[in-house]
């Protein structure tokens, strides 16, 4: 009884630092949006009087690409503070799942991953935004690509929620897995295990964001050396809120 305490004390704990997180992300990303907009603007102007071969062009070429790198990293905080209004219809989950692999085929962390199906063609509708749910996924297939370094298997199951409102999504793969010190805190906000400059360890915490925003929530099973299964609890909202 007691350890059934502590867990959902350390539950609590953990969504609410992610919520204050949030709200700081939020505030950060609008106050650098401004200065950065200006970068861009003043750094265009400066390239349009250059002219080719003058020495200070590769800087300013530079000043350009970390700016843009810069808002890249702006917009995953505002991803992370979920602060837009959801715009929400009845989905097909299947069909989301499917046409994100197929928008993705192409991606470069995919080239030698087999990616198989294990799907409930009787799998119901849910009420969800359909664009949050594409980013949700693709940033699991990404994230999983990752895991396995081009080479590997993903498999991406659904299934019915045993109480009927709602479905179970999940990604496995068969990568490095995830070292049991870290699984605590995969979904921080900036918390990465990849080298420096790979990735801006915010991935895993806006999915966990979007799975919050519909009411759902995420499980983690991770073997290191054999691999990864995120596991999806995506819930109908309560009758009258939609």
């Amino acid at each position: 009884m007691q350890d059934n305490s502590h867990r959902h004390n350390e539950k609590a704990l953990s969504s609410e630092r992610l919520a204050a997180a949030g709200n700081v992300a939020s505030e950060v990303a609008h106050e650098l949006n401004t200065p950065l907009g200006g970068i861009l603007i003043y750094s265009h102007l400066l390239l349009e009087d250059m002219p080719e071969g003058h020495e200070h062009r590769e800087n300013i070429i530079k000043i350009v690409k970390l700016a843009n790198r810069c808002k890249i990293i702006v917009k995953s905080l505002l991803d992370f503070a979920h602060t837009e209004t959801l715009s929400l219809k009845k989905t097909q989950v299947n069909h989301v799942l499917k046409s994100t692999v197929y928008f993705m085929e192409g991606h470069v962390l995919l080239k030698n991953i087999r990616i198989s199906y294990e799907l409930d063609p009787d799998l119901p509708e849910i009420v969800v935004d359909e664009n949050k749910l594409e980013q949700l996924f693709v940033n699991f297939i990404i994230n999983a690509g990752e895991a396995m370094n081009n080479s590997g298997a993903i498999v991406l199951r659904s299934r019915p929620a045993p109480d009927g409102n709602g479905v179970i999504v999940q990604f496995s793969d068969t990568g490095c897995g995830i070292s049991e010190k870290h699984l605590n805190r995969i979904f921080e906000p900036f918390f990465t295990t990849k080298e420096r400059g790979k990735g801006t360890g915010l991935g895993l915490s806006i999915c966990h964001g979007i799975v919050k925003l519909h009411g759902g929530n995420i499980e983690v099973d991770s073997v290191v050396g054999e691999g990864t299964t995120f596991t999806l609890f995506l819930s109908n909202p309560p009758k009258g809120t939609v």
